[in-house]
């Protein structure tokens, strides 16, 4: 059993929002804010220590500051927003890469089992035809314990659909993939990663097998 975690301090986020930066990207603002509001609730942290981590940088240049290249090292829990966009961002594919090569352990017996702490979660709904390959292999967020209708309406309009047809639903929603974090924090551990060097990282989703 792990009893604590060593190598991650505590201003580490607990997750890592991953996401194409578009036009829209201001209601992943507001998405982010919502989610990070649940995740300090239910855990507790020590107020003004982030819950979560996103890149609210949009110039190109700036991508790769040393607060993002730090937080994809030591987050818990990797949410990538799905959508057409996503899987066209090299920068995104970067950000999947270098969460994908760290070591998760399942807290009870401190030994690696199935999960990969990679929580996807559909924004815009986009058919698996273009999904690239990394992606298709890891099970994509499905809220449980909401009524069969909202499950649908976040399958058929994702979390961007749903904040404009059915704020109830978006609200449920989100409210679930919070509990998802961090029960998915409670039972596993990320061992943190080494600063990654930027020049050699890879696209993930390039990748004949991520």
């Amino acid at each position: 059993m792990i009893d604590k975690e060593p190598d991650v301090d505590r201003p580490a986020p607990l997750f890592f929002v991953s996401y194409a930066h578009t036009r829209s990207s201001h209601l992943i603002g507001t998405f982010f804010e919502d989610l990070s509001g649940h995740v300090q609730e239910l855990i507790g942290r020590i107020p003004g220590d982030d819950p979560g981590f996103l890149d609210r940088s949009m110039a190109g240049g700036r991508r790769w500051a040393p607060e993002l290249l730090r937080a994809v090292a030591t987050c818990q829990v990797f949410i990538p927003l799905l959508s057409a966009s996503l899987f066209e961002s090299a920068w995104c594919g970067y950000e999947w890469y270098a969460f994908s090569r760290r070591q998760v352990l399942n807290r009870r017996s401190g030994r690696p089992d199935m999960e990969t702490a990679i929580v996807p979660v559909i924004w815009v709904p986009h058919g698996t035809k273009s999904e690239p390959a990394v992606v298709g292999q890891i099970q994509r967020f499905s809220p449980s314990g909401l009524p069969e209708e909202v499950v649908k309406k976040y399958q058929l309009e994702g979390i961007y659909g749903l904040s404009f047809v059915d704020t109830n639903a978006y609200r449920a929603v989100v409210w679930k993939l919070a509990q998802r974090v961090v029960g998915l924090h409670l039972s596993h551990y990320v061992e943190r990663a080494p600063i990654p060097d930027e020049t050699q990282l890879r696209n993930a989703f390039t990748e004949e097998s991520g």
